[in-house]
């Protein structure tokens, strides 16, 4: 302690209570530098970056489209695979089935999708997309496409080969955890 420090005899100091200051650790990576603050982190860049672009066409479908980002990613699904089973829903979109179901649910009301019994298996529902739910995306992918080249636009076409590239083994290397 510093012999400036003046305490009330019989008290200890702010310091003495919570210990000394606390170290800053920064940990060492093989071929990447150290990580010394959660910006260096790259699992917390992907996520910010993926989230706030979310959030930028989350905002457009509510605004244009009346639409929450679960719907989306279901219309989407279906549109890209077909008629699905609820659990293939949940796997290609990567959200949980409490968020599938609600959204699900609401996509029905709106008359997007129709959700039958499984013929073969009357314990699942398979989710197909209704004209109307066709229509949608149809309106939809157009303005997708249009943000996602707006985001991209920072990037030249090397880089965005790069990326597409990069993601592509992230996403691989995703479905191990």
């Amino acid at each position: 302690m510093p012999s400036n420090t003046k305490t009330k005899p019989g008290k200890p100091s702010k310091r003495a209570k919570t210990g000394a200051a606390r170290k800053k650790i920064i940990v060492k990576r093989a071929n990447l530098g150290p990580i010394g603050c959660l910006e260096d982190f790259i699992p917390h860049k992907l996520a910010v970056v993926a989230n706030r672009l979310s959030q930028s066409i989350g905002l457009l479908f509510e605004r244009q489209f009346n639409i929450q980002m679960p719907e989306w990613r279901i219309l989407m699904a279906l549109y890209a695979y077909g008629n699905l089973v609820f659990n293939e829903v949940v796997e290609r979109t990567s959200m949980d089935k409490a968020r599938v179901s609600r959204a699900h649910r609401r996509l029905v009301d709106l008359g997007m999708i129709d959700v039958v019994v499984d013929p073969s298996d009357g314990r699942k529902v398979i989710l197909s997309l209704t004209e109307k739910g066709m229509e949608m995306c149809g309106e939809i992918l157009p303005e997708a496409a249009a943000r996602e080249a707006w985001f991209l636009a920072a990037l030249d076409d090397h880089e965005h080969q790069q990326l597409d590239i990069i993601l592509d083994k992230l996403m691989k290397r995703s479905q191990e955890l």
